[in-house]
């Protein structure tokens, strides 16, 4: 009997240090995240960029760009801007990556959220920069390579307690006033077409049918593919053109646009190296039609980030090497994601960002450029 006392007495004094060294670890990551938060003000740059582009390349991470490059035999054009450095993307979650939801609602509203949280926490909506961009008169645009009610294009236009609430998150678009959605989703959204209309919407399901005329645009598609546009399943090139185009025409003063290159993150679930970067390239492609735009403006910016890294990519040494092997997982990891800018000219100079940023700061420097 004794010496079944003293395992368990062992055994009781084992559990508690391992419940003790866990806690520990549990606030040492806690006090290290609040580290990261709040450490910037961006109230310098106010009002600097009555335009401001946010790209988001789901799923990218350095190594999706870089073997996209040794693939290509090119430099991306993102990776030629000078503002660069890297974002940490922890959602509130301790033992999991973040996931899409959580961390567009971060970059869309500047705060910390749940995984599958759609900018709201705790069943409290947060306001997100589109919501304050259309408070000061500006246009807002969400544009996607994704259904328009996947999470990255829900966070900037919508809220909802779970990124699976689809009926709640189009209709908070429906009421958002968001001035133009472009994306996939033609079946889910044809079922809320006269919703979209009685609010001032225009609904088109072909490219060919986008017009500029229109004050209020729902685009939603087929799908939006790589390569190989059609009217019925326009490529991202094609969506992020007549974006640009709609704004120039109906607020040339200012307005805020959301690109999202989504299937870069789909294509690394599926661990499909290939099909991966032929979306990165349109992604990439897309960047840099909205920088010779913005080229002869003043006032200007484009950020481009991620929200997560997908699939623990590896970098390849030659083009050899680009195979879908260099996954090492289906899902998320906690890895840092790149950021690139571009200012406009008479800008450019005046702003210097930090080399590592949280993704809550892609928010404030979009509110301090655009709202001030």
């Amino acid at each position: 009997m004794k010496k079944i006392a003293k395992v368990g007495i062992t055994l009781a004094i084992i559990f508690v240090v391992i419940c003790l060294s866990a806690l520990g670890a549990y606030w040492a990551v806690q006090k290290d995240r609040q580290n990261q938060l709040n450490k910037y003000d961006f109230a310098k740059y106010a009002n600097f960029a009555s335009k401001t582009v946010l790209f988001i390349g789901d799923g990218m991470g350095e190594n999706h760009i870089k073997n996209a490059e040794i693939y290509n035999g090119a430099t991306t054009y993102i990776s030629s801007l000078t503002t660069h450095g890297l974002v940490t993307t922890f959602s509130n979650s301790v033992v999991a990556p973040t996931d899409s939801a959580a961390a567009a609602s971060a970059l869309a509203c500047g705060k910390k959220f749940d995984n599958k949280e759609v900018s709201r926490h705790n069943g409290v909506d947060v306001k997100n920069i589109s919501e304050y961009a259309k408070e000061k008169g500006l246009g807002v645009g969400i544009v996607t390579t994704d259904s328009l009610s996947g999470a990255t294009p829900a966070c900037f236009s919508s809220h909802a307690n779970n990124r699976g609430d689809t009926s709640d998150i189009v209709s908070g678009q429906i009421n958002s006033n968001v001035d133009l959605f472009l994306g996939a989703g033609k079946d889910t959204y044809a079922n809320y077409k006269s919703q979209f209309e009685s609010k001032g919407y225009t609904f088109a399901s072909d490219y060919s049918a986008l017009s500029t005329e229109n004050t209020k645009i729902v685009g939603s598609f087929e799908s939006v593919p790589a390569n190989e546009g059609s009217n019925a399943a326009p490529t991202l090139e094609m969506l992020t053109s007549f974006a640009i185009d709609f704004f120039e025409t109906h607020f040339a003063s200012g307005y805020f646009l959301m690109i999202e290159g989504a299937h870069i993150d789909k294509k690394s679930h599926a661990n499909e190296i290939l099909p991966m970067i032929e979306y990165l390239t349109s992604f990439d492609n897309s960047v840099k039609y909205v920088a010779n735009v913005f080229e002869p403006q003043n006032d200007t910016a484009i950020i481009v980030t991620a929200d997560h890294e997908t699939g623990g990519l590896k970098l390849a040494t030659n083009k050899e090497g680009i195979k879908n092997s260099l996954y090492t997982r289906g899902g998320h990891s906690s890895k840092n994601v790149p950021f690139f800018a571009k200012f406009s000219a008479n800008r450019e100079s005046l702003i210097t960002l930090p080399d590592k940023l949280d993704n809550t700061d892609i928010f404030k420097l979009c509110k301090a450029l655009l709202i001030g």
